[in-house]
């Protein structure tokens, strides 16, 4: 075999230092440097499982958040909407009360009308009674000027007094 390595030009020598001089640079790597490069990559996984965690329990946060705004949005709008029927309800019952408070004026002023309408037909009517009465005098006055009889002119303001009375 030693032929062979001759052979082939190496050199069993130097491929024995150069085995050596590796082994020990290769200790001195893992003592000052691996060390030191093993670390880092520990301190960054370490950053990154803190920044992943981080990230889920702000994601959980947020949804927890999120479903505690939609609860409050919900309780918002019902009790918008509670307060809207009983505002409704509250409006029904001013414009019930505004419309009773309303017919009932109407009344008033209808019967007061009615009153007002009877009142003046009584005056209208007495009125006229008093025209017919002071006609009649006038009548019967200008009749007995004129010689009539008495019968004749009773007669005739008898006739005028029932035509009056037909009118009440």
């Amino acid at each position: 075999m030693g032929n062979l390595l001759e052979a082939l030009g190496v050199n069993f020598k130097m491929v024995l230092i150069q085995a050596v001089g590796f082994l020990f640079l290769l200790l001195l790597l893992r003592k000052f440097l691996f060390g030191k490069i093993k670390d880092m990559i520990k301190a960054r996984s370490d950053e990154i499982k803190d920044t992943y965690k981080r990230s889920e329990d702000e994601r959980s946060e947020s949804e927890r958040l999120k479903e505690e705004y939609q609860r409050k949005v919900i309780k918002a709008e019902e009790e918008a909407e509670g307060k809207i029927q009983a505002a409704v309800v509250k409006a029904k019952e001013i414009s019930d009360g505004i419309i009773k408070d309303a017919n009932q004026v109407a009344a008033d002023n209808k019967a007061r009308a009615q009153q007002g309408i009877e009142v003046e037909r009584k005056k209208a009517l007495a009125e006229v009674r008093n025209q017919v009465v002071d006609l009649t005098i006038l009548s019967s006055s200008r009749l007995i000027q004129q010689t009539m009889h008495r019968e004749t002119a009773e007669k005739l303001v008898d006739d005028v007094i029932k035509g009056v009375g037909k009118l009440s």
